[in-house]
């Protein structure tokens, strides 16, 4: 009797521990043959972990969200599109700097990738297509941008030309784990993705998690009608 008991705490703290620590997966939107690592709404977050210019040492996390992902067709042909909100939690509040922007369009099978302006000039490349393709990449920056790239195994760095770089680290998944700025030598910012306060993606959802909870729930509640008929005999 007491090993019962011992196993229904252990269910019950398993409940739990689903609840307060869900087991994050990545998932991704697939449109045709192309790949975005992440669904509508999903929000990624990196934190400033060093800065030396005044502005960007009172900015504590950078928030890149999701906006839409969608198919639309330019010049005859379809592409993943995707668009993006850009903010900074600057002095205890979020200021956004791009409001359900474009991001980027990209088409696996016709080997094209594009990104908005704003992603070239502003170093914002925080999510890439998967499976990553550096050299579509570079080719990309350097077609539709005023700098040169350079590789050094998963990390890509741009070069703007005034003794300042933007380098990402580019994780398997997609996604720059660090973002760092070097002008002259020295970092302006580092920014670090923040796998803690970052929405990672749950399988369907806040669906997934009512029916997770609800089947634990029911779960519970038979093994312990169970151990008290155990009892009662």
């Amino acid at each position: 009797m007491k090993k019962g008991k011992i196993s229904l705490y252990f269910l019950i703290f398993s409940l739990m521990s689903l609840i307060v620590f869900p087991n994050y997966s990545f998932a991704s939107t697939i449109l045709g043959e192309s790949t975005f690592p992440a669904e509508i709404g999903n929000e990624f977050i990196w934190e400033t972990v060093n800065a030396t210019e005044s502005w960007y040492m009172e900015v504590e996390y950078v928030r890149f969200t999701v906006d839409s992902i969608y198919n639309s067709t330019y010049l005859d042909n379809n592409y993943l599109f995707m668009n993006y909100t850009l903010e900074y939690y600057h002095r205890f509040s979020w200021v956004p700097q791009y409001i359900n922007s474009f991001y980027m369009a990209y088409n696996k099978s016709l080997n094209f990738l594009n990104w908005s302006s704003e992603g070239f000039y502003g170093g914002n490349l925080f999510i890439f297509p998967t499976p990553v393709n550096y050299t579509l990449i570079q080719e990309a920056i350097e077609v539709e941008g005023y700098f040169n790239t350079s590789r050094e195994g998963n990390k890509l760095i741009l070069d703007y030309g005034n003794t300042t770089f933007i380098e990402h680290t580019i994780d398997p998944s997609g996604i720059s784990s660090i973002i760092e700025k070097i002008t002259n030598g020295t970092t302006i910012f580092k920014w670090e993705l923040n796998t803690e306060d970052v929405i990672i993606r749950i399988p369907f959802g806040n669906g997934f998690i009512v029916f997770s909870l609800t089947f634990m729930l029911f779960l519970v509640i038979i093994y312990s009608k169970k151990l008290k008929r155990i009892k009662n005999e």
